[in-house]
């Protein structure tokens, strides 16, 4: 309750950059310094990857591959556990929020339709 009003009463204006690596932190250090210029020149975004949009997509979406594995567990069903891996995996290497949930979108139909035909 403490915590809830002292982040109400507080005057100061709310940070207006969403990203949480901060430069000043990054540009002292060089081996984060080095990562980031690592990542940078193979084309890897560091800007969008603690994006709210990519981690509450991430999270959806390992929830229901996690719902897929242990559904695959209850029913000794093959399908749905390669799957609730598939959905995982595509979770943590697509780093879009778009074309993950498009991705993980395509996986759901594709594991309802095997399972319609496993019938």
């Amino acid at each position: 309750m403490m915590f809830a009003f002292s982040m109400f009463a507080t005057n100061s204006p709310a940070p207006t950059d969403t990203n949480f690596i901060d430069p000043a932190i990054t540009d002292d250090n060089p081996v984060t310094k080095q990562l980031t210029d690592v990542l940078k020149k193979n084309g890897i975004k560091t800007e969008g990857m603690l994006d709210e949009h990519f981690m509450f997509a991430s999270v959806i979406w390992s929830a229901v591959a996690g719902g897929y594995l242990l559904y695959a567990r209850r029913q000794r069903e093959i399908t749905p556990f390669i799957g609730g891996i598939a959905m995982m995996a595509v979770s943590f290497l697509i780093v879009s929020w778009f074309w993950m949930s498009l991705v993980c979108i395509a996986l759901i139909f594709g594991i309802y339709f095997q399972m319609k035909r496993g019938d």
